[in-house]
């Protein structure tokens, strides 16, 4: 019989071998990692093999006197100093987020002790007015990962290489000129997803992203993007999402391998731009999602395209749109669907389906299995719509209408429309 021995006051914990106890550490911010040298001699250097790096100062919430934020922020930058210096392995994750107080060539010399220290995920977020990233940053052969949100002007050098860089954030930078964009984005041979948001285009004339390897492109609220074109040459990209303003004009290339796409044009008047080059661009997709402001552009253009391969269509509103759908608009969401031939998944307010044409679109007839309309009344033209659509949808097995109706009039309007014809068998339909 074997006896159980209770061990008390044994720190098993302590006993784990240092890596084991440093890839803990690395899960926990880099202050509480260092707080623990105080736990005994054992954990007294343990944080210096953290790989993991948290520096996060927020000024915005320091409401004191003057002399007692001068001594926060340098008891911060004596933090970072210290912990750096006594810092000795490499860095998988270096995190700097910051204000102006904090002195910059401190900022500068931290970047510079993470490249030295082989960082593979860099994240920069800082709000200095000029600053100046080191030059080992773009020649540097262990990042995987860079993220810089800051509002100070990127200037890039010629010589760029990034060779393992696979996902690159920029947000609230401005650009130096239009050899700064292609010598980064021609620098990262590994690039797979892009992100640029808020980023300042006022001294740019051609925004190029040409890269065969990218699969991700997201693009938003750019600033002073009016006069600059956006030019996009990615054969394998999958996934692209537009939240803009219209640009002076677009160049989209090589874009057959695009699975999804969601374009959300901002617009600010109600003068329509010709963006014919841009969706000729994005033709090619499977899955679109578009703003009712981008429909309407879509529509204004002076010849839309075919989506031959779409099988899916979301039409919604986004907040910024500070307007719904004009009555007297001459095409409708009736016009795209004659040009989307493949279209099996349709979703979209009853407002922008402006007419009830006599030449029912082939896809209506033969393809949509799933239709969803939001915003549903009960008036006379949402259930001549409704009517539409049941009497024409030959491969329809689900019918989905939300709307804001009680329980009364939604059960008397499903009456109404089961009783109308119905050209598919084996259709689902359902009133929310």
């Amino acid at each position: 019989m074997v006896k159980k021995v209770k061990m008390k006051g044994v720190d098993r914990i302590s006993s784990l071998p240092d890596s084991i106890l440093s890839h803990i550490l690395s899960s926990l911010s880099t202050k509480a990692a260092v707080r623990t040298s105080v736990l005994s001699t054992r954990w007294r250097n343990l944080f210096t093999l953290v790989s993991n790096l948290n520096f996060e100062f927020d000024e915005q919430h320091i409401h004191w006197r003057k002399r007692h934020k001068r001594s926060t922020v340098k008891s911060f930058m004596c933090f970072v100093d210290r912990l750096l210096f006594f810092h000795t392995v490499n860095v998988d994750k270096f995190r700097l987020a910051c204000g102006k107080r904090v002195d910059s060539d401190r900022i500068y010399g931290w970047i510079s002790a993470a490249l030295r220290r082989g960082v593979k995920h860099l994240d920069i977020n800082i709000t200095l007015d000029k600053f100046t990233l080191p030059g080992a940053l773009f020649t540097c052969r262990t990042l995987v990962t860079l993220k810089l949100d800051s509002g100070f002007v990127l200037h890039v050098p010629k010589a760029v290489h990034f060779p393992y860089l696979e996902t690159l954030h920029l947000k609230s930078v401005e650009f130096f000129n239009d050899d700064s964009v292609s010598s980064l984005f021609s620098g990262c041979i590994s690039l797979q997803d892009v992100v640029i948001e808020k980023c300042n285009m006022e001294n740019i004339s051609n925004f190029n992203i040409s890269h065969h390897f990218l699969k991700k492109l997201t693009i938003l609220y750019s600033f002073d993007c009016s006069n600059c074109w956006l030019m996009i040459d990615t054969p394998n990209l999958v996934y692209f999402k537009y939240k803009d303003h219209v640009a002076a004009g677009y160049s989209l290339e090589n874009l057959a391998s695009t699975v999804s796409a969601d374009i959300q044009f901002l617009i600010e008047d109600e003068d329509l731009h010709d963006v014919t080059a841009f969706f000729k661009g994005i033709c090619i997709v499977r899955s679109l999602i578009l703003s009712l402001d981008s429909l309407k552009l879509l529509l204004g253009c002076e010849s839309i395209p075919v989506f031959s391969t779409m099988v899916e269509l979301k039409i919604f509103k986004i907040w910024s749109e500070n307007h719904w759908w004009s009555s007297s608009m001459d095409e409708g969401l009736e016009t795209l669907l004659s040009r989307s031939p493949e279209l099996e998944k349709l979703s979209f307010p009853q407002v922008v389906l402006s007419s009830r044409p006599e030449q029912v679109p082939s896809c209506l007839l033969f393809k949509l299995k799933a239709i969803e309309i939001l915003n549903f009344k009960d008036d006379e033209d949402c259930i001549r719509k409704a009517k539409y659509i049941l009497k024409n949808g030959g491969a329809l097995e689900n019918f989905t209408m939300h709307t804001y109706l009680c329980e009364g009039k939604r059960l008397k309007m499903s009456k109404v429309l089961l009783a109308s014809p119905m050209k598919s068998n084996h259709c689902n339909f359902l009133i929310l």
